[in-house]
C-alpha cells in the first residue's frame, strides 16, 4: 500500500527523488546515468534508472526527469521523455520498484510509453541481484524479463566502482536471441553536495554480438540541494556506430521521502 501511494505521487508529479548515500552502517547506494534505450531495446533493462543497491528497511525514494534519446541538437526536443520512479524496501534485503516511462514530447511514442516493475535483492554489503519486467503496456505489446547482478568495489572513502550485468528476453526487449547490457561506473565523492560519475554502457545482442553493439559514456554528477534533495544531470554520447556525433541529454530530480 505504502509504495502504490508513492507511484500515484510519481504519475501525478508532484513527487521528486532521491540519489542520496545511507550511513556507512546501511547498505551501499551508488549512482549511474539513467538507462538508456539501446536500438533492440524499447523499454529500460531496470525500474531504477541509477546503480543503486537496496538502502535498508523503509528506505522510499522517488525520481522525476527528462531524458532525451542521443541525436543532433536540433532535434533534442522531438527526442524527449519524460521519467518517473518510485521505489520502496519492504525487508532489510529487498526492494521493490516501478519505472515510468512518458512520450509527451517525443516523436511516435504514446503521451504513456512502458511500465517496468522489478525487485532487488542485497546479496551482501556491496552486491544485489535484480529482476525487470517490462509489461504490456503503452508502446510495448509483449512482456519482457531482465535479470542481472550488481558489485560495488571500494578504493578508499571516496572512490568506488560499479559494475552491473544484465540479461533480458522475450519480445518486451528482443524479438531474438538475448540483449545483454554491461555497465561499469567509476564513481567519485567529493563533497557531502558533489558526485561525479563516469559511466561506460555496452550493449549488444546474443544473435549478433558485433553488429548490434552499442557503446554509451555518459558522464553525469549529483548536485545535492538540500532537505534530502539531489538533481542529477549529465550527456550520454554514442562511441560505436553511425550516431558517434550525435549527444543525448539528462536532467532527473530526486528525493529521499
Amino acid at each position: 500500500m505504502h509504495l502504490f501511494c508513492v507511484l500515484i505521487g510519481v504519475v501525478a508529479f508532484v513527487g521528486t527523488a532521491v540519489h542520496a548515500q545511507p550511513e556507512d552502517d546501511a547498505p551501499a547506494e551508488e549512482t549511474v546515468a539513467l538507462e538508456t534505450e539501446a536500438p533492440a531495446v524499447h523499454a529500460p533493462l531496470s525500474y531504477d534508472p541509477y546503480y543503486v543497491l537496496p538502502g535498508g528497511l523503509g528506505y522510499t525514494s522517488v525520481d522525476i526527469g527528462v531524458r532525451t534519446s542521443p541525436s543532433t541538437f536540433k532535434e533534442l526536443k522531438d527526442v524527449s521523455n519524460i521519467v518517473a520512479m518510485a521505489k520502496f524496501n519492504p525487508h532489510a534485503r529487498v526492494e521493490v520498484g516501478a519505472h515510468l516511462t512518458f512520450g509527451f514530447f517525443k516523436d511516435h511514442s504514446s503521451n504513456f510509453s512502458s511500465l517496468v516493475v522489478g525487485s532487488k535483492y542485497q546479496l551482501g554489503t556491496n552486491r544485489a541481484a535484480t529482476a525487470n519486467i517490462v509489461l504490456p503496456a503503452g508502446d510495448i505489446d509483449n512482456p519482457g524479463l531482465a535479470v542481472g547482478l550488481m558489485q560495488t568495489m571500494r578504493i578508499g572513502p571516496a572512490f568506488r566502482f560499479n559494475t552491473r550485468l544484465q540479461v533480458a528476453a522475450l519480445k518486451g526487449y528482443t524479438n531474438e536471441g538475448l540483449v545483454v547490457d554491461l555497465l561499469l561506473e567509476p564513481a567519485h565523492v567529493f563533497s557531502e553536495k558533489l558526485s561525479a560519475y563516469l559511466d561506460l554502457l555496452l550493449t549488444s545482442n546474443t544473435s549478433d554480438l558485433e553488429g548490434d553493439l552499442s557503446v554509451r559514456l555518459e558522464p553525469n554528477f549529483d548536485i545535492g540541494l538540500g532537505d534530502g534533495m539531489v538533481l542529477n544531470a549529465g550527456v550520454s554520447l554514442n562511441l560505436q556506430g553511425d550516431e558517434q556525433e550525435d549527444m543525448g541529454l539528462f536532467i532527473v530530480l530526486l528525493r529521499d521521502m
